[in-house]
C-alpha cells in the first residue's frame, strides 16, 4: 500500500513538471489526489474477506461472516493473475484479482480447474 501512494504522490507531482499553467497544475494534482484516496479506500476496506464454492454454488462472505450467494459473471486469466467477477444482490458487482503471491499454490490450481470446468453466468467483458 505504501507503494501505491508513492506512486499517486508521483502523478500528483507530475504536471508540475510540464509546461502547463499553474491552474492546470493544481487541478490536476488534486483529481489524482482525489482518485487515489478513493481507489486506496476501497482496497484497504473491501466489501467482501472471504469467498468460498460450494455445492450451492459461490458465496461471498463480508467482514461481520453474513453470507452472500453470488453468481459468476466472469473470470479472466490475464497473465500471472485471475480476475474474477461476481454478481450478489441483482445489481451489486465484485471483483476479485488473484496473483500467485496472495493464493497459495494448491488452492490456485483447484481454481484453475474449477474455472476451466464451470461457465460465467452472462458473458458481460470486464472493463
Amino acid at each position: 500500500m505504501a507503494g501505491t501512494c508513492v506512486i499517486a504522490v508521483a502523478a500528483s507531482l507530475a504536471p508540475w513538471f510540464s509546461s502547463l499553467p499553474p491552474g492546470a497544475c493544481v487541478g490536476l494534482s488534486v483529481l489524482v489526489l482525489a482518485f487515489a484516496s478513493g481507489s486506496l479506500a476501497r482496497f484497504a476496506r473491501p466489501g467482501f474477506v472471504r469467498i468460498s464454492h460450494g455445492a450451492a454454488g459461490w458465496i461471498l462472505f463480508d467482514d461481520q461472516r453474513v453470507e452472500h450467494p453470488a453468481l459468476l459473471v466472469q473470470h479472466r486469466r490475464l497473465g500471472a493473475m485471475l480476475v474474477l467477477d461476481w454478481r450478489h444482490d441483482r445489481h451489486t458487482h465484485f471483483r476479485a484479482v488473484f496473483t500467485p503471491d496472495n493464493l497459495n499454490v494448491e488452492t490456485r490450481r483447484r481454481l484453475v480447474v474449477l474455472l476451466a470446468r464451470c461457465e460465467p453466468t452472462q458473458p458481460a467483458p470486464i472493463a
